[in-house]
């Protein structure tokens, strides 16, 4: 081989050379950090240039790389390249020194059996032995450095294999790379070339901002679901996330959005419609615009407790002392406007009053009122799904606070179903549930939701309401997709209608489903004023950046209801609030509990303390309990560290030096 000395100054640049770190921006990037442009980063990643020393191609993945200060000049390196020590030790060749040469392109490379390209070597004099530039940096050329990792990483074999990925946790087939410090993070390809920013435009599932990729949830304040696919993102896998909107989708599910993947995805489905209308003519669609509710679907049968009419023909109602008077194109009463402070809600259903015609109790002292609709009740319900073995008869408790209902679980102090054998009572919302619904969260209302009765056997081992997430036990009626994985309660199901009107907001809030947009703050209930989750359903008003929580909701009209005389002043019932203090009897705090407040003075005091006959270590089943349907938010342990070596790896053992036939029985096999 012929091989001449060399100076490394020979190879040095005419201009000086600047050093490039082309992960600076992408390193502990922090998202929609003002000092970089999401452009750059999108621009650095796809960074590529050739080294003029090996003529290979440099890129992002080799993080740095020396370039010419000289704007005017391309002249760039690998910083391997520019950092070639002038001996090596060899692995190949490891009983002398390496030194490093200049030689002819006429000459093979005894590592890699190539002719020289590059007209540099490393030489042994002793034994004639020289391999060029690029083997000698091979280890170096192959390296990758990645911002999920803080190790290089150096590939694990030349060809596939098959084995899990330490950042998706799932098994891929394919080229895989090792750290070279830690000794059990092993990362598919696939992974590390993904974008770290992403645009995501498809027909089924379009998000404004650009995503970020993230590689843990750590951080993140609430627990988190792919918007997606609807599964849970573990806290140490990689994402792909806008903060800004609480927006968060696997990487596979973010970049190969097929058909197929809307097949039986939990949560999700096929977007297809799985009905016909024709065959579902008393289909009720969900959510209901406003409050007025559920019964306004409905036709009843059976016989009423309207007893006839007066002599000015005024119906006289069984459940009310004075004549009802029909109300219709009256232009001197007000309807119900939570913002003017005008409250108009039916003594029935405890539902707002919103138009005409209505019925309304003949004395002007008297605000007993009611829907045209609720006039039909019937008396009687027989063979009713949630409680066949006994009638149910109707009644009235509109002087009773905290009567759970036992369907939906919620207080009601309007009229009630009851059964006169068994302490079981359902408010007249619940009395009749529709066998089947759609629902707009679900599958764009193209999925029939069925509903199943309470005692009725089902395979699936555990059911959880997809709005609420607390568990829907076997003894509940629910309601459950025919075509995946999606169950709904029926409170959730029947008594969020799409949009609620609060007397401190002058806004509407919008039913949401998930964490919505440009709110990147956490969210806080207007009502209780507790924290919010916002992957649980949940009321908000994107003009004020006001939250409700779902279960606070319907509680809202419960408290304009049933005033009732404690001091001197009229007290109404309301969820209590840290404002509220203590407790006037007890000293306790009100905060999150069922109270009665003072409408005019500070007084305030838990509302069990009005039947002070109950026991609160064992109240009977029929008092509803706030605390119950409240959910708690995720508390976060500890970050976990990442561990760099196993405690103990499996190292070969000699098998036996015989090998024997297996009809030899004097001889232990092996």
């Amino acid at each position: 081989m012929d091989v001449k000395e060399l100076n490394l100054e020979e190879l040095q640049h005419e201009h000086p050379l600047t050093l490039v770190d082309l992960q600076l921006m992408h390193r502990d990037y922090i998202e929609d950090d003002d000092e970089y442009d999401d452009n750059d980063l999108i621009t650095t990643q796809n960074f590529k240039c050739i080294c003029n020393r090996c003529d290979r191609g440099i890129d992002w993945y080799h993080r740095y790389y020396y370039k010419c200060s000289m704007s005017s000049c391309t002249y760039s390196l690998h910083k391997f390249c520019e950092e070639i020590p002038p001996s090596l030790k060899f692995q190949g060749h490891p009983s002398h020194t390496l030194i490093l040469k200049r030689t002819t392109n006429n000459r093979k490379c005894c590592a890699c059996l190539k002719y020289h390209r590059d007209g540099i070597c490393y030489h042994c004099s002793t034994c004639n032995y020289g391999i060029d530039q690029l083997c000698a940096t091979f280890v170096e050329q192959n390296t990758i450095h990645h911002p999920s990792h803080p190790h290089p990483l150096i590939p694990v074999s030349v060809k596939s294999i098959l084995s899990e990925c330490s950042t998706c946790q799932k098994k891929h087939e394919g080229h895989f790379y090792q750290c070279t410090t830690c000794f059990n993070f092993l990362v598919n390809s696939d992974c590390l070339s993904l974008p770290i920013k992403l645009s995501l435009h498809t027909r089924q599932f379009s998000h404004r901002h650009l995503l970020t990729l993230s590689y843990s949830l750590l951080d993140q304040l609430y627990d988190c679901e792919c918007r997606i696919c609807g599964v849970k993102l573990e806290e140490e896998h990689l994402i792909y996330k806008c903060s800004k909107c609480m927006y968060y989708v696997h990487p596979d599910c973010a970049t190969q959005i097929e058909p197929f993947m809307f097949v039986l995805l939990p949560g999700l489905g096929k977007n297809e419609k799985n009905f016909k209308d024709v065959d579902h003519p008393n289909l009720v669609h969900l959510p209901v615009d406003d409050e007025t509710h559920i019964l306004s679907h409905q036709i009843f049968d059976g016989k009423t407790c309207v007893e006839g009419r007066d002599e000015k023909g005024h119906l006289i109602h069984s459940f009310h002392d004075h004549p009802l008077v029909l109300i219709s194109n009256d232009t001197t009463t007000s309807l119900h406007n939570p913002m003017k402070r005008i409250k108009l809600l039916c003594n029935a259903c405890i539902k707002p009053i919103t138009k005409m015609p209505f019925y309304k109790c003949s004395t002007e002292d008297d605000d007993f009122v009611l829907h045209y609709r609720c006039i039909g009740l019937p008396r009687r319900l027989s063979n009713h799904a949630a409680h066949s073995q006994h009638p149910l008869l109707l009644d009235n408790y509109n002087f009773s606070i905290g009567i759970k209902c036992f369907i939906c679980g919620l207080p009601c102090n309007g009229f009630l179903y009851e059964c006169s054998e068994l302490e079981y009572m359902i408010d007249v919302n619940c009395a009749f549930m529709p066998k089947e619904i759609t629902h707009e969260a679900h599958a764009n209302s193209n999925h029939l939701l069925a509903r199943v009765d309470g005692g009725s056997s089902s395979s699936v081992s555990k059911m959880e309401c997809r709005a609420c997430r607390v568990s829907i036990a076997e003894s509940e009626s629910y309601f459950r997709c025919t075509s995946c994985d999606f169950y709904l309660d029926c409170r959730c199901a029947l008594h969020l209608p799409k949009t609620i009107r609060h007397k401190y907001d002058k806004h509407p809030l919008q039913l949401s489903y998930s964490p919505v947009e440009d709110h990147k703050s956490r969210y806080f209930c207007e009502v209780c004023e507790e924290e919010l989750d916002p992957a649980k359903w949940f009321y908000h008003c994107a003009e004020c950046a006001q939250s409700i929580h779902s279960a606070c909701a319907p509680l809202i009209l419960q408290s304009e209801q049933a005033p009732r005389l404690h001091c001197r002043h009229p007290m109404s019932l309301a969820l209590g609030t840290e404002n509220d203090g203590l407790c006037g009897t007890c000293g306790s705090k009100l905060q999150s509990h069922i109270i009665l407040k003072c409408l005019y003075c500070d007084f305030a005091i838990h509302w069990y303390h009005e039947f002070p006959e109950l026991s609160l270590e064992n109240p009977p089943k029929f008092f509803y309990i706030y605390e119950e349907k409240k959910g708690m938010i995720k508390e976060r342990g500890p970050q976990t560290s990442l561990e760099f070596y196993p405690s103990e790896m499996i190292r070969p053992v000699t098998r036996h030096w015989k090998v024997v036939d297996d009809d030899d029985d004097d001889i232990e096999k092996v």
